[in-house]
Order: C-alpha cells, then structure tokens, then sequence
C-alpha cells in the first residue's frame, strides 16, 4: 500500500498526477483500477495519455484468463456494453463505486505503508477559493432499498411524500439528474445515473421517473424495480418488475397507508 505524504496546502488532484505518474513507472503495474469519480476519471484519462494505452472507462465485470484479461464496459452514454480485450499493458480501467462486492478475507493481513515523497510538478494549477458544501449523509452505492424522484414530481414542497415512503421502508431517497443539477432540489450525491451514482439495492422505487437510459444505466444491477407513472408507454416499465400507470400523488398516500397497516 502506497501513501502520498502530505500534499502542500491548496493541492489539486491535477498537482498529484507526476507522482502517481513516477510510482506506475517505477512499478510497472500490468492492471491499474481507478474509481470512476471526477477525479479519478480525470488521472486515468492523463495516465492513459502519458502511457500511450487506452482507458477502459465504467467497467461492470472483468475476467483475468491464462491468456490475458477481458472486460465488459458501458459505452454510449450507458446505452451499450462492450466486451473487451486489452492487448497493451498497462491496461487503465475507472470503476464505480458499488460495482463490486468485497468478499470476506481468510486470514487478513496487515498490508505494508510506503509513503510516496509528493512530486511538485513544474506547472501547478491555482485554487483562488475553497467554498464548503453542505455536509451530506448518504450512500446510494451500499443501500438496500431506494426511493427515487423524477420530474413527476410537481413541486419541492411534495418531497416530503417521497421523504415518508422512504422513512417507512428505511430506503434512501435518491433521484433523477434533472431535479439534482437541473433544480438544486436535492444534492448532486443523491442522483443516479451515468454520470452519478450506480446501485445494486433489493429494491428500487421510481416515482414519476421516465426512465431515460442516461438513468436507468445506473439501477440494472438492482433485484426488484417499482415505477409509478401517469404514463403507461414511460420507458421505465420496460425495465420494472412492478409497474403501476397512475398519478404519483394518488399512488404515494394509498402506499404509504398500506405499509403502516402492516
């Protein structure tokens, strides 16, 4: 295990590339995975570049063969996937948070700490300002049951319908990226998809949720899909296990008094 010693005060992960730049090419590592957060997208594009390899982005599974490794990868937005094979190593991959399920350890041993000097690169990014955001206490990625919210959703105010489904069933609240980076209703952590958060929870609720496929790609993994939309032909109900066409406002009071009623 590598550790990066203190980086200077106002330090970018763009300012921590040259090191982790110098540990790939002392180590020469044949498989380096990489969260697919922001920032980890952005080192593994740069490293790919540095390297000359390609960068298999969003990986859903990979098998590691006598004779090589393959790789099934999200493409086009979420729309596809992609079996592939690097032929060049090293071979880059970003994963998301959740994709994988950590299995249990015999034996577990206490892994060695080598602290990495931080390298200061020649050309250094400025931060002029720091602004906090509001602490946020959620993990969509390890939640067993989800409440999600579209823009069936009328109003800002309606959210506390969806705030007592999901306090009666102990789910999370989640939703779409319209109401999250569209409307600042809920913060950008509590949205699913593409480029938010992938789930794998028992069960998944969509309220007023039509189902683009930039969505949808992040809750193919969950076991039980419920939709209700007023909607019958909302692509949702393609991928639901449940689905009820009605308004979503007639729908949450009937179900929230059928769950306390036991």
């Amino acid at each position: 295990m590598y550790r990066i010693e203190k980086p200077p005060e106002g330090c970018l992960v763009e300012d921590l590339f040259d090191t982790l730049w110098e540990l790939v090419n002392q180590q020469k590592p044949a498989y380096v995975l990489i969260g697919a957060t922001t920032s980890g997208r952005l080192i593994c594009g740069r490293l790919a570049a540095r390297l000359d390899v390609s960068a298999i982005t969003d990986v859903r599974s990979f098998d590691l063969l006598d004779d090589g490794l393959t790789a099934r990868h999200m493409i086009f937005a979420g729309g596809a996937e992609r079996l592939e094979r690097p032929l060049r190593l090293p071979v880059l991959m970003s994963v998301a948070r959740g994709q994988f399920e950590a299995e249990a350890v015999q034996n577990p041993k206490t892994p060695e700490v080598i602290d990495l000097p931080f390298l200061v690169p020649e050309k250094r990014s400025v931060l002029r300002e720091r602004m906090d955001l509001p602490a946020v206490s959620v993990n969509l990625a390890d939640a067993k049951r989800v409440v999600c919210l579209g823009r069936g959703i009328a109003r800002q105010e309606d959210l506390v319908l969806a705030e007592n489904l999901a306090r009666e069933l102990g789910a999370e609240i989640a939703c779409t990226r319209p109401l999250s980076e569209g409307l600042g209703w809920l913060p950008r952590e509590r949205y699913i998809g593409i480029s938010g958060a992938y789930i794998k929870s028992d069960l998944y609720i969509g309220l007023g949720v039509s189902g683009q496929v930039q969505h949808t790609v992040g809750i193919t993994d969950v076991k039980v899909i419920v939709a209700v939309n007023r909607d019958p032909d909302a692509p949702i109900f393609k991928q639901a296990d449940y689905g009820i066409a009605a308004d979503l406002y007639q729908v949450l009071p009937a179900l929230i008094e059928a769950i306390r009623a036991g």
